[in-house]
């Protein structure tokens, strides 16, 4: 554990703890560790040793290379979750701050942990329609609102999606890891090859691509959340790859014999190859099969999240807005 703060400079700062042995994850690069900070409520130093009843956060350690492309890297990371706060459904950027050559970025914690956790801890294949309607608005509403920002995630996949609350499975859904996010401009095709093997869109692999490959992903998503298997799949990540690029899938009846009709054609609309026709976040929201299976006000909120109602500009928890990075 080793207490992190800024420089002299900036003294209204707060020390956070790290906690560099709590490794949570690995993102596209850097690890996440959890960082914890001021006292335990109505303790006087309880929470001292351990994290305690401290507040805790999700810290990205990135050791900084003198590298102007990786530098420009980390800017855009940090620019993204900046441009997205106060989205419900996006994590909460409280702070970034460099010490000693490494670049730290703290954000919420989802104490809940990731669908990939949830999925593979699941009984049975798949979770309930309910379970994933829900899911899936909440996936759509964050991704309608990063294009509408002209942000495109490129690496969306279950374990990128944390749960709020480790209580409650329904509590809400919270996108991670900006590490491969970038802006785009209307019109003009990205061409770099990132992703995750079972998730990246076909037009990806092709390097020609808009942001309509992050519904591509998601259509993968609901696939594997109503069946428990994904729908391109091979020995090895070639395979894998190659059966993407070939682009053709099927609803096997022993994963999906309890699936309804509507769910499946809602998972189309999103694997669909031509990007002409794959439907955008904002279509996927009007679709019968989430009214279908969502509360009309659930399905409201997140049509207005979608459109960045009620979104608000977040200042950082030491009362200010998170500072440019120093490098």
């Amino acid at each position: 554990q080793a207490p992190i703060q800024q420089n002299q400079s900036s003294q209204r700062r707060p020390a956070y703890l790290l906690h560099r042995d709590l490794v949570i994850g690995k993102g596209s690069y850097g690890q996440v560790c959890i960082a914890s900070r001021g006292e335990a409520e109505g303790h006087s130093s309880s929470g001292r040793n351990g994290t305690g009843k401290r507040k805790k956060f999700a810290c990205k350690c990135v050791v900084l290379r003198n590298d102007p492309k990786y530098i420009a890297k980390l800017q855009e990371e940090v620019n993204v979750l900046r441009e997205l706060r106060g989205h419900e459904n996006v994590i909460r950027l409280y702070d970034v701050f460099c010490v000693d050559n490494e670049l730290f970025i703290i954000t919420e914690l989802g104490r809940g942990g990731d669908l990939f956790h949830l999925l593979t801890t699941h009984p049975k294949h798949g979770v309930t329609e309910a379970y994933a309607a829900k899911t899936v608005s909440q996936m759509l509403s964050a991704v309608a609102f990063l294009h509408s920002r002209h942000i495109v995630h490129r690496d969306l996949k279950l374990e990128n999606w944390v749960l709020e609350s480790g209580k409650d499975v329904w509590s809400p859904l919270k996108l991670i890891d900006f590490g491969l996010s970038t802006h785009f401009t209307a019109g003009h095709r990205l061409s770099r090859v990132v992703g995750s093997s079972y998730y990246v869109a076909p037009e990806v692999l092709k390097k020609s691509y808009t942001e309509a490959c992050d519904l591509w992903s998601l259509g993968v998503i609901v696939y594997m959340l109503l069946s428990g298997a994904p729908p391109f799949y091979g020995k090895n990540d070639e395979a894998i790859k190659a059966s993407i690029v070939q682009g053709e899938y099927t609803f096997p009846h022993e994963l999906f014999r309890d699936v309804s009709d509507e769910a499946m054609a809602f998972v189309s609309t999103l694997l669909s190859y031509n990007i002409e026709y794959r439907y955008t976040a904002e279509q996927a929201l009007t679709h019968p099969w989430l009214a279908a299976n969502l509360d009309p006000d659930q399905l409201q909120r997140t049509k207005d999240g979608a459109r960045g109602v009620g979104t608000i500009p977040v200042m950082s928890e030491n009362g200010g807005r998170p500072e440019a990075m120093q490098m």
